[in-house]
């Protein structure tokens, strides 16, 4: 997210105002105080939408974790497949699928490039499938 655009956006929309008066000291004195005030609520207001876009995001994608994370000063949604813990699950049931062989092909190759079997893979791909996740909002703030 570009917040820095946006903080300086208000703080011209702010010295604008100001110049109004006239080159008053006192005010431009007061301009600068309240700049200076306003930019940790500006941060904080950046990342409380942030992590909302988080949660919006996250809401929309059942199968993926959405993260906020704060890079060179700005944050940043990291959005990464939902990890699927399986340690130590029974694998008694047995499921018997017919499949063209392209779709075969395909699951094979996806689970090579995974790193898993194509059990292991099959298992991942069904249990995000049914998992039911409800959409997450953030409410409240976060302090810095």
């Amino acid at each position: 997210m570009e917040t820095f655009s946006i903080r300086a956006h208000i703080e011209g929309a702010v010295a604008r105002q100001a110049a109004l008066t006239g080159g008053d000291p006192a005010i431009e004195s007061v301009v600068e105080v309240l700049l200076d005030v306003l930019e940790p609520t500006l941060r904080e207001v950046a990342l409380d939408l942030a992590q909302q876009a988080a949660a919006e995001v996250a809401s929309q994608l059942p199968d993926y974790e959405v993260d906020v994370v704060v890079e060179d000063g700005e944050p940043t949604l990291r959005v990464r497949q939902a990890a699927t813990d399986l340690g130590d699950v029974d694998y008694a049931a047995r499921l018997t699928l017919r499949l063209p062989d392209m779709v075969k092909e395909r699951i094979e190759e996806a689970a090579g490039s995974a790193g898993d079997s194509v059990n292991a893979w099959v298992v991942k791909a069904l249990s995000s499938k049914v998992r039911q996740r409800r959409g997450r909002r953030f409410q409240g703030t976060v302090q810095l």
